[in-house]
């Protein structure tokens, strides 16, 4: 089968930049395997453009939105493509109303979603926010550990960043941010995003 599993290992004298660059051009390549090889790409030396043309092409039906920023992770040039490609895969209604989410940061979620994998918790529980935050037509986001802090309003990778940098990664005192969310905000729902 004309899969990127049997080209690149196959013993065949052809290097891996033209393999690569091969299976972009003939659309060998699914979403996932895309964007999990995106680093293997760049250190073989495939063209930029002809990598950006394919995530632009991509069908990303299927991909969860940590994805998208475990492919920024290993190859952050190509983060603006990735994020156009994430915002572009995110199209419903609007959640009416005001919806508050809360994401936790504490020590726990720096752990591995699995004892293989390289994505966090965290890493999850940002995906998780950065699809929120676009369906719901008024939102906030908060972060917990020891305290609770506003995240300031952004979007896509930018969200990611100040949910992960909003405080240090210590406790878990979810009923404390709860009454203190409960005492100064008003919202139609609560989103809580912990391990």
């Amino acid at each position: 089968p004309d899969t990127w599993e049997v080209a690149l290992s196959a013993n065949d004298g052809v290097d891996k930049k033209t393999k690569w660059s091969r299976l972009l051009a003939d659309s060998k390549l699914g979403a996932l395997a895309l964007l999990r090889n995106l680093r293997n790409m760049q250190q073989a030396g495939v063209d930029e453009e002809l990598i950006r043309t394919a995530i632009q092409k991509m069908n990303v039906s299927r991909v969860l939105p940590f994805r998208f920023i475990a492919a920024a992770r290993f190859a952050p040039a190509l983060e603006d493509a990735l994020e156009a490609k994430f915002f572009a895969s995110i199209s419903a209604e609007k959640l009416a109303g005001r919806t508050t989410i809360l994401v936790d940061v504490s020590g726990s979620m720096s752990s591995p979603l699995s004892r293989k994998s390289d994505m966090t918790r965290i890493d999850a529980a940002c995906g998780v926010a950065m699809v929120a935050r676009e369906l719901c037509e008024t939102v906030q986001i908060f972060s917990f550990s020891d305290e609770l802090v506003q995240v300031p309003a952004r979007r896509g990778f930018a969200l990611r960043d100040a949910i992960v940098a909003s405080q240090p990664n210590i406790g878990t005192f979810l009923g404390k941010a709860l009454d203190e969310l409960h005492n100064r905000e008003q919202y139609d729902r609560l989103i809580v995003i912990t391990d």
